[in-house]
């Protein structure tokens, strides 16, 4: 039978090939419609776990079900794109005056990466289908949508207790991206949940920001130095610096046994000028200029000038802001 939009199993297995050719390590098809846990999902929020991300309490709907923002929607590709590559696992005092950066932004922002993948997947789509219309749209952390949970629902792995999306071979070094589409497709089997009665992540993590399947982002070390914009908690600094991040936090993940072998990334885009950690000295000689060159394309980027060196400070053990002019104030008044 040829493809076309009404034989759907030929369809579904033409269009994760697609992506596999197109760089992803992972695909699968997720049935569109509302999440299975809508009521966890309100209680975080309602708990203010979300911290200053005010954007996750906006849009609730349309994010527990993607029927509400695209009622037209029937079906979700869901790719997944490895980012790990060779690098510094030492331990934080072998890092002397280096603050590290997380593993998921050493290269270029995945931001930029992975829809343009998408959008080549989509071309070839509308290729091979002709005349037959079909609506489309491309996500990659970039809208309201659950996609750990539209990821596992496809197949690709299950949410593990550390909240991140875990494959049952290559662990949690992934980056995720979806196709909404208006195409009937067979989902894949949801992978079942392998963690057991391990709680290797939570034990680990600095600031015990995780309970089973959820994270406090307000304690969360990776929240506080990429998405916090005012001052960080001085409860926080001392297990901070002792982690030695100076860009988002990798621990939970690097002391997961489903991490310990790593789908090593194809990804120029990643390889191609890593950028695994910044003196911290460095960073507070840094001029808002140099912040620019150091950040641009980077997924970073998000982590501004003022807030790259209130990590630093507080990696150094000094978090207060330098004096300016003589002042004590930070804006010299």
């Amino acid at each position: 039978m040829p493809l076309s939009a009404h034989n759907s199993v030929a369809l579904a297995a033409t269009l994760k090939q697609l992506a596999l050719d197109a760089g992803f390590d992972l695909a699968g098809i997720a049935r569109a419609g509302p999440t299975q846990y809508e009521e966890q999902y309100r209680a975080w929020i309602a708990a203010g776990k979300q911290g200053a991300m005010g954007y996750l309490a906006g849009k609730i709907d349309e994010r527990l079900d993607v029927t509400r923002k695209f009622p037209w929607a029937k079906s979700l590709l869901c790719v997944a794109l490895a980012y790990w590559q060779e690098g510094t696992d030492e331990p934080a005092e072998a890092q002397e005056n280096r603050g590290r950066i997380a593993r998921y932004a050493w290269g270029r922002d995945y931001h930029k990466v992975i829809p343009a993948r998408l959008e080549t997947v989509e071309r070839a789509l509308r290729s091979l289908l002709g005349d037959a219309p079909f609506e489309a749209r491309i996500y990659s952390d970039t809208g309201p949508i659950l996609e750990r949970e539209l990821a596992q629902r496809a197949g690709l792995g299950w949410v593990g207790k550390h909240t991140l999306l875990l494959h049952p071979r290559h662990g949690s070094w992934f980056l995720l991206g979806e196709m909404v589409l208006s195409l009937e497709l067979p989902p894949d089997a949801p992978v079942t949940d392998h963690c057991g009665t391990c709680r290797r992540c939570i034990e680990a993590c600095p600031t015990a920001a995780i309970t089973p399947y959820s994270v406090d982002a307000v304690k969360c070390i990776s929240y506080q130095t990429l998405e916090n914009r005012g001052e960080i908690p001085a409860a926080l600094h001392a297990p901070m610096a002792g982690a030695n991040f100076l860009v988002g936090c990798d621990i939970c993940q690097e002391v997961c046994p489903f991490n310990r072998h790593p789908l090593p990334t194809r990804e120029g885009d990643f390889t191609a000028s890593p950028m695994t950690s910044l003196g911290t000295s460095e960073v507070l000689a840094w001029t808002a200029a140099d912040w620019d060159e150091a950040t641009r394309g980077r997924a970073f980027r998000r982590t501004k000038f003022e807030m790259l060196q209130r990590n630093a400070r507080i990696l150094e053990g000094d978090a207060a802001p330098p004096p300016v002019n003589g002042s004590s104030s930070p804006d010299g008044s």
